[in-house]
């Protein structure tokens, strides 16, 4: 298996298919919010291929701040899930990124609800590929988070982390829109918001122009 960057149009194929099915609404970007980052240079999907056969992704974003990427997406595809693809997915990624300080993750954290079984099971999947779990959790419109790193070199620090994560949602939302859908890092303390769809959003970057003042929070 090896790594490969894909296009634009495997880009929007593999929205239209795999993440679709693998993603609820409020977890996944519209593809007009990916191919606008694609554009700018800081969106970077990639396909884990076997031969000719796309059996994984990664979809990679990489922050402002030199040194430190987000795994925006990480999965599977339907037919080959469950062969262990994603652990040697995660494993090539470090070898891609040897020389960076870090590799950042989110990953939804249980709230007592149905899902909480798999939601423990992607918690420890990244912990025993070696993601290290961080301090500081993050709500992402109304979702709640666990971070990991992964540092390639060696010499990633958590509050480097920190500030390369907020960076990365800084550097495509508006300040009101960062404010409003973005708590990094989460604080408990504070009333729960609602989970909001990226869909619904029609004032975010890739997804329309102006302001909407009537929200989700």
């Amino acid at each position: 298996m090896q790594l490969r960057d894909l296009t634009l149009d495997q880009l929007r194929w593999l929205h239209a298919t795999e993440l679709h099915e693998a993603f609820p609404a409020e977890e996944l970007k519209p593809f007009p919010a990916m191919e606008q980052l694609f554009r700018r240079g800081a969106y970077h999907p990639v396909g884990a291929w076997e031969g000719e056969t796309l059996v994984g992704y990664a979809l990679l974003w990489t922050s402002p701040a030199a040194g430190y990427v987000l795994i925006d997406y990480l999965g599977v595809t339907a037919a080959r899930r469950n062969g262990g693809l994603g652990g040697e997915i995660l494993r090539l990624l470090q070898e891609k990124f040897r020389d960076w300080e870090g590799i950042l993750v989110e990953s939804e954290a249980p709230e007592g609800g149905p899902e909480d079984a798999l939601r423990r099971r992607r918690l420890g999947f990244y912990q025993r590929n070696g993601f290290r779990p961080l301090s500081y959790d993050c709500l992402l419109f109304g979702v709640h988070y666990r971070t990991f790193l992964l540092s390639p070199n060696g010499k990633g620090t958590e509050a480097a982390a920190m500030e390369a994560h907020r960076g990365v949602y800084r550097s495509q939302l508006a300040p009101w829109a960062y404010e409003k859908f973005v708590e990094i890092p989460r604080d408990p303390t504070r009333p729960a918001v609602p989970a909001a769809s990226w869909a619904d959003q029609t004032n975010l970057p890739g997804l329309g122009e102006g302001r909407k003042d009537d929200g989700v929070c």
